[in-house]
């Protein structure tokens, strides 16, 4: 979506009441540890962490509970009163062993799936039954837009050319039913969605006891996929009455505050752009930035935009980038690869020919504003270049390959506004010196948006240099960013650019193999229908954590140049 807004009419006290509900709705769904959400409908929303299905004999009967361990200790919920959220960062690229199971579309919403332990979602397992000679778990009916599938299909059986082992498929009347490990051991299959929305999954458990009996229960529990909201959804088979409205409060009779006087703003939330070198007026340099692919771009100036890195591209600090952050804290990832309904950012040196120039094209990060580290890696197999830190100091710069394109990895350790003031410089064939400086917004997790402004802003900026290791951060504070010299015309991997060679045009065709290619470098198992078992239960997810930056743990960064702000002047 791209949107043209304006700030106007804007009340501070409604706007600061609203951000505050906003906030407070927010980590109610979504804070690590706090446990199930409550829907509109009285449902109990479960997003993230740790749950079970358990099939229990009390009195002669048999009952499918959810052993609920989201938040602290085990609550025991009947499904009827829960819905599930498959949260947006669960979305992956449906790779070809799977497509028999989801269909062709590129992408699903995975539940267990190849990069759960990557993103804050639920990690649902299933458990036997004690004593039970068999128990056996049936899919009865699946409502919902697209296919659902639950299968096994592990790293290894991935490295070893193994086919994944179905168990329940919405389409494959051959995979309606699986029986339960033995036992009360415990397994964790991949749940699959192929498309958003809201899926009723009717599963009946039938058991055969100890004695012989027979007994069973049917339960219809309700999924939300995806960008759908779960606070929306009924539980159940969708026939629980919604709770009544809450009554709105009194409009406030206070004087409003003056017009907004704010500038408007091209807002970017998905798809291809590039932060682009471009000739300018005069033969100078133009910072600008490109949206949309090559065939159909359209140029903006960086203080015009505000890009939106959405609540999909909430992660896990893995080990390899400690340096972000305490590995298991959230942080905000767009990958060098596309994924589609986030923003893909790369560099543009198209506009300037190697024989225009001496050397390479430099990008320096000069200043940033925002409430966490900004990083952007070249996170390739071939190459893991830190190009940009600013945990550890700023200004940071890297030379980019004239005449190219590529992609890196964009990491935002908070949620929140950030502004990067970037200067772009190059030395042309004759010794000029030529230069642009811009500073782009960026939205970063479940904030409105359309409610920043572009360009400069007032919040703190980062400190110049991280502080020693072990002593606590104080308030940064605020300094000006660069201003513009003067108008210019009208963000799973990829292989690097090697020095003086042009990377391929990208398109925005979704990818699972890789990005463009990098131009930049620093200057600064189970058979059968019986579901296997894991013999233990999944560990909790860590924590919502506001993600630290570690200074000094950057071992494996490549040393940048500290440049002058002087030397990138025309």
């Amino acid at each position: 979506m791209r949107v043209l807004t304006h700030g106007r009419h804007a009340l501070a006290a409604t706007a600061a009441t609203l951000a505050a509900a906003l906030l407070a709705a927010a980590a109610t769904l979504v804070a690590a540890g706090s446990g199930a959400a409550h829907a509109g409908s009285g449902a109990v929303v479960l997003a993230q962490g740790d749950i079970d299905f358990v099939p229990q004999l009390a009195d002669g009967r048999l009952d499918l509970r959810i052993a609920d361990r989201t938040g602290n200790g085990t609550v025991m919920r009947e499904p009827s009163d829960v819905v599930l959220h498959v949260v947006p960062e669960a979305k992956e690229s449906v790779i070809s062993p799977v497509t028999p199971l989801l269909g062709d579309g590129p992408y699903g919403w995975f539940l267990n799936g190849r990069h759960a332990k990557d993103v804050f979602a639920l990690t649902p397992g299933w458990t036997g039954l004690a004593g039970a000679r068999s128990v056996e778990v049936a899919l009865d009916r699946a409502q919902g837009e697209g296919r659902f599938a639950l299968y096994t299909f592990t790293e290894e059986m991935e490295w070893s050319d193994q086919e994944p082992v179905p168990h329940l498929d919405s389409d494959d009347p051959a995979h309606r039913s699986f029986v339960l490990p033995r036992g009360t051991e415990r397994s964790a299959p991949t749940w699959g969605f192929a498309a958003e929305g809201v899926h009723r999954l009717t599963l009946t458990v039938s058991a055969t006891t100890a004695d012989g009996s027979k007994v069973s229960d049917t339960e219809t529990l309700a999924v939300a996929v995806g960008s759908t909201d779960p606070t929306q959804v009924r539980p159940g088979d969708g026939s629980t009455p919604t709770a009544p409205p809450t009554p709105t409060a009194t409009p406030s009779t206070s004087a409003p505050t003056p017009t907004s006087t704010a500038p408007a703003a091209y807002l970017i939330d998905d798809g291809h752009i590039d932060l682009a070198a471009r000739p300018g007026e005069g033969g100078k340099l133009a910072f600008q930035i490109k949206d949309g692919t090559p065939r159909n771009p359209r140029w903006h100036e960086p203080d015009d935009v505000v890009i939106h890195v959405g609540p999909a591209a909430k992660r896990r600090i893995n080990e390899a980038y400690a340096f972000l952050g305490t590995p298991g804290d959230p942080v905000w990832w767009l990958p060098s690869s596309h994924i589609a309904g986030l923003v893909w950012p790369g560099w543009s040196t198209e506009g300037f020919p190697a024989s225009r120039v001496r050397g390479g094209i430099t990008y320096r990060l000069d200043s940033l504003q925002g409430p966490g580290t900004l990083a952007v890696v070249n996170d390739n197999s071939m190459d893991s270049t830190v190009l940009v830190n600013s945990g550890d100091g700023l200004p940071d710069a890297f030379e980019h390959t004239a005449g190219s394109h590529s992609h890196s990895a964009w990491a935002f350790t908070e949620e929140g506004v950030y502004r990067t003031a970037f200067t772009v410089a190059a030395t042309l064939t004759d010794g000029t010196k030529v230069s642009d400086t811009a500073t782009i917004a960026w939205a970063v997790g479940t904030l409105d948006p359309t409610t920043v402004r572009p360009g400069e802003g007032t919040e703190p900026t980062a400190p110049a240099t991280a502080p020693p290791s072990g002593t606590p951060a104080t308030a940064p504070t605020t300094t000006p960013t660069a201003s513009r010299p003067g108008p210019a015309p009208a963000l799973p991997p990829s292989a690097p650019t090697p020095a003086g060679t042009d990377s391929p045009m990208d398109t925005e065709t979704p990818r699972t193999g890789g990005g463009s290619g990098n131009g930049g470098r620093a200057t600064g198992g189970s058979t059968g229908g019986r579901l296997a078992s894991t013999g233990a239960p999944a560990l909790l997810p860590a924590g919502l954590a506001i993600a630290a930056v570690c200074a000094g743990a950057v071992a494996f960064l490549v040393a940048r140049r500290r440049e002058d702000p002087s030397d990138l002047a025309p």
